[in-house]
């Protein structure tokens, strides 16, 4: 009988209850086109609310953090396009008037909060590439309350050793709240520009996570979570720093026969990034042989999911 230890990866993805499938979402077709060029994923601070943990350090309450990541999801694919409730909260919400709440309502899917692009890959390739699905808390739980008294004790302990105190801060990485608030950008009936607040069922996003490894992080003199409150407000700034290539171990890279789709909104969109596949240099492939089928095959990968249909107003 074969141990946990001497079980490798299987030859066939496995899940039978979710999506096999990992997919990446992003907003601009820019990005795809940099993913696409770069053969890698370079993760960025994100800035989370973790205010239902009521983590103290003395009387100071930590309520956001920004965690170095990249975010995927294992949501069927076709489920990705369902509208579900919008439970808005807020006065910009309760401004809204009875058509624009239909209309918002409608429009309530997966690529309004996270963008009409996507790569994805195999849940396999997930695995291998050290991936982790989130844990999402019930903070009326006693292991969110657990957790809490732990993390404000690192804080008031310094007799904690460095590496346990390091390892209790890195697994805010990986977390996230069942329910909590998020921030959506909309475009209103008159043509102006207004952020609402949702409360949303963060489960339902089934996320997973990719955080560079801990010694690529210390070579680089890099930090996976920054929880300094006058740091946090530079988060974009720094990601930005992290496209140099000195900071390439921390990307999260793939082969182009990695991927298993690539999603775009509409033709128009489709085009351009075959436009993009086909001006990619030869010193992108690891394979020097029969490049033109290679592009061939990454074309044949890009699936049109004609969100604009459906998405007519979200900014």
């Amino acid at each position: 009988m074969l141990t946990n230890n001497q079980i490798s990866y299987l030859p066939y993805d496995d899940y039978a209850q979710s999506a096999n499938t990992l997919f990446h979402f992003m907003k601009k077709q820019e990005y795809l086109n940099s993913i696409l060029r770069r053969r890698a994923i370079i993760p960025r601070y994100c800035v989370e609310t973790i205010d239902y943990l009521s983590i103290k350090n003395g009387t100071r309450l930590f309520n956001e953090v920004a965690i170095l990541q990249k975010c995927f999801c294992d949501i069927p694919f076709h489920k990705l396009a369902d509208s579900f409730a919008v439970n808005g909260v807020g006065d910009v919400y309760e401004s809204l008037s009875k058509d624009e709440r239909a209309d918002l309502e409608k429009n309530n899917t997966h690529f309004a909060y996270y963008g009409e692009y996507a790569v994805a890959f195999s849940k396999s390739w997930g695995e291998k590439k050290h991936l982790q699905p989130v844990h999402y808390l019930n903070k009326d739980s006693q292991y969110a309350k657990d957790f809490s008294a732990l993390f404000s004790r690192v804080f008031l302990d310094d007799d904690i050793p460095e590496e346990y105190s390091q390892d209790i801060i890195n697994r805010l990485a990986y977390i996230k709240p069942l329910r909590g608030i998020m921030k959506r950008k909309i475009t209103r009936s008159d043509s102006s520009s207004a952020t609402i607040e949702i409360y949303k069922n963060f489960h339902d996003e089934r996320e997973w996570r990719y955080v560079p490894n801990v010694e690529a992080l210390t070579d680089l003199n890099t930090e996976s979570i920054i929880a300094n409150p006058y740091i946090i407000p530079l988060a974009d700034e720094i990601s930005k720093g992290l496209e140099q290539d000195r900071y390439k171990k921390l990307w999260l890279d793939f082969s182009y026969d990695d991927i298993r789709y690539i999603i775009v909104p509409d033709i128009l969109s489709r085009i351009e990034i075959i436009n993009t596949i086909t001006d990619l240099p030869n010193s992108c492939f690891e394979n020097q042989d029969d490049i033109l089928m290679q592009k061939n095959v990454l074309i044949s990968k890009i699936p049109v999911s004609y969100t604009h249909l459906t998405l007519p107003t979200i900014a």
